[in-house]
C-alpha cells in the first residue's frame, strides 16, 4: 500500500495537460491495494467519469483502501460492492452536479441547487464489502432535488449488514440505531456522532456499542423533544464508558457535573463547547474528575463573568495531581479568566505537548501569568505553542524559544505588543540558530 501510494503521487505529479484517463489507464492495476482520486484532483478541470472508474474498478479484486471523494456515484458502488470485496475502508462522499430547469422560454438555467449522485441503490450494492471498518460519506442528508438521495433507513440497512464496521461518518448515527434494530444483538462501532442527541439514543448506543470509544454529541440550537440537560443526565447514568467525548452546544451544570463525576476517570480527551461561562470552578471540576485526561479543549461564548453558576456549591478540593497527564490545553471563546485558568491547567502538565489559547477579549497581562507557570513547570515537552491573545509580549515568545528545545510551532497575534517588525526579526534570529521552528503572525480580528 505504500509503494502504491509513492507511485501514485509520482504518477499523478508528472501529467498536468492531457486526458488523465491515459496514466490512469496504465496506472491502476488489478493487484492495487490502494487507490485514492484526491491525489489526481489537483487537476479542477478534469471529469472523473463513471464509466471509466467502473471499467478499471471490476478487475481491481484486491483494493483494501478506496477513496471515490466527490466522484462517487450509484453505477461505481454497484462495480465496488461487486469486484471489491476485501475493501476494508472506502469514501463514498458523493459527485456534485448543478440542478437546471427552465424558464418560460424554454431556456435552460443553473436552479443554484446542487444534486447528489449516491442513493440507497449504491449503499444496497456496498453492503457486499462485509470486510468493512471505516466508511467515510456525506455527513448529513441532502434534498434529493435534482438527483438521488440516501435516507437513514438505507443507512441503517447498511450498518447492519457490515459485522466490521467501526466508523461510518454521518453525523444523525443516534437516530440510525435507536430504531429497528431489534434483530441486532451487537455493533462493533467505535465512533458515534448524534447532531439531534436524544435519551433514547443514547440507552441504545449503551446497548448496541459496547466497543464505542469516541462519542460526539451536538445540541441543536433548537429542540422540542427534550432538552441539554436530559442529554447530560442520561449519559451519565448509562453504562458507556467512552475514552473520547465532545459535547459541543451544552451547558456546564449540575448535571455536568455529575457526568464527570461519573464518566470523568475514563476520560482521556474532553471537548466541551459551552452555551454558558466556563468558570474556573468548572474547569477545577474536570481536573479533579478526570485526572487520567491528556486532551481538554473547551470553548465559551462571549458572556458576563461575574454571571451565578449552578456549580458554585458543588464541593472542590485540592488535588496535587491536577491535570497532571495533559498533553494538550485549549482554550477558545471569550472573557477567559487566564490568570486563574492557565496555572490551574498547566502547573502539573510535566508532559504538555500542544497549547492553543484564543482570548482577543482579555484585558490582563499574560506576560506574569507564563513566567509563573514557566517557574514551577519549564514545558520541557511543548512542541506546539499558540497564544492568540494581545496580551503577550516579545519578550515571554523569545523566552519560549530558547527554554523549550522541542517547540517547532508557533503563532502569535499581531498587537502592540507584538508588531511584524519584531516577528520578522524573531525569524532571523530562528534562522542563524539553524532551529527547527516555524512562526506564524496572525492578524488580529476587530473587537468591534
Amino acid at each position: 500500500m505504500i509503494l502504491d501510494e509513492l507511485i501514485e503521487v509520482e504518477t499523478a505529479g508528472s501529467h498536468t495537460k492531457q486526458d488523465l484517463r491515459i496514466p490512469l489507464a496504465l496506472y491502476m492495476h488489478r493487484n492495487m491495494r490502494k487507490f485514492s482520486v484526491c491525489t489526481w484532483s489537483v487537476y479542477p478541470k478534469f471529469d472523473f467519469h463513471s464509466e471509466f472508474l467502473v471499467e478499471r474498478l471490476i478487475q481491481m479484486h484486491n483494493l483494501v483502501v478506496l477513496v471515490l471523494y466527490r466522484v462517487c456515484t450509484d453505477d461505481i458502488l454497484e462495480a465496488v460492492g461487486t469486484n471489491c470485496h476485501r475493501l476494508e475502508e472506502i469514501n463514498i462522499v458523493s459527485k456534485l452536479g448543478l440542478v437546471y430547469t427552465t424558464n418560460e422560454m424554454d431556456k435552460a438555467f443553473n436552479a443554484l441547487k446542487l444534486k447528489f449522485f449516491v442513493s440507497d441503490v449504491g449503499l444496497f450494492y456496498l453492503r457486499n464489502c462485509r470486510l468493512l471498518r471505516k466508511v467515510t460519506m456525506n455527513r448529513i442528508l441532502r434534498s434529493h432535488s435534482g438527483g438521488c438521495m440516501m435516507t437513514v433507513a438505507g443507512i441503517r440497512a447498511l450498518v447492519k449488514s457490515l459485522p466490521y464496521l467501526q466508523n461510518i461518518t454521518y453525523d444523525d448515527m443516534g437516530l440510525v440505531i435507536s430504531e429497528q434494530m431489534e434483530d441486532v444483538q451487537q455493533l462493533q462501532l467505535t465512533h458515534l456522532c448524534d447532531f439531534h442527541p436524544r435519551p433514547t439514543n443514547i440507552v441504545a448506543a449503551a446497548q448496541l456499542c459496547c466497543s464505542l470509544q469516541h462519542l460526539c454529541l451536538h445540541f441543536p440550537n433548537q429542540s422540542t423533544v427534550c432538552t441539554a440537560k436530559e442529554i447530560l443526565e442520561s449519559l451519565a447514568n448509562s453504562s458507556l464508558r467512552v475514552p473520547i467525548l465532545e459535547l459541543i452546544h451544552f451547558p456546564f451544570c449540575i448535571e455536568m457535573a455529575r457526568l464527570l463525576e461519573r464518566k470523568g476517570n475514563f476520560l482521556r480527551s474532553l471537548q466541551v463547547e459551552s452555551t454558558d461561562y466556563i468558570s474556573l470552578r468548572a474547569v477545577h471540576l474536570i481536573g479533579q474528575t478526570c485526572l487520567s485526561l491528556r486532551n481538554l479543549q473547551l470553548k465559551q461564548p462571549l458572556r458576563d463573568v461575574n454571571q451565578s453558576s449552578s456549580l458554585e456549591t458543588y464541593k472542590l478540593f485540592h488535588t496535587q495531581h491536577i491535570f497532571h497527564n495533559l498533553h494538550c490545553l485549549h482554550l477558545d471563546g471569550w472573557n477567559w479568566n487566564l490568570a486563574e485558568v492557565l496555572p490551574l491547567c498547566l502547573l502539573q502538565a510535566k508532559h504538555l505537548e500542544t497549547l492553543f489559547v484564543t482570548d482577543m477579549f482579555s484585558q490582563k497581562d499574560q506576560d506574569d501569568v507564563m513566567a509563573n507557570i514557566i517557574s514551577t513547570n519549564p514545558l520541557q515537552e511543548l512542541k506546539e505553542i499558540h497564544m492568540h491573545t494581545r496580551q503577550i509580549s516579545i519578550a515571554t515568545i523569545r523566552y519560549l524559544i530558547e527554554h523549550c528545545p522541542k517547540l517547532t510551532v508557533m503563532s502569535v497575534v499581531e498587537s502592540a505588543n507584538i508588531t511584524s517588525v519584531q516577528v520578522k526579526e524573531l525569524r532571523y534570529e530562528v534562522h542563524q540558530k539553524n532551529l527547527d521552528l516555524t512562526i506564524t503572525l496572525v492578524e488580529a480580528e476587530p473587537l468591534g
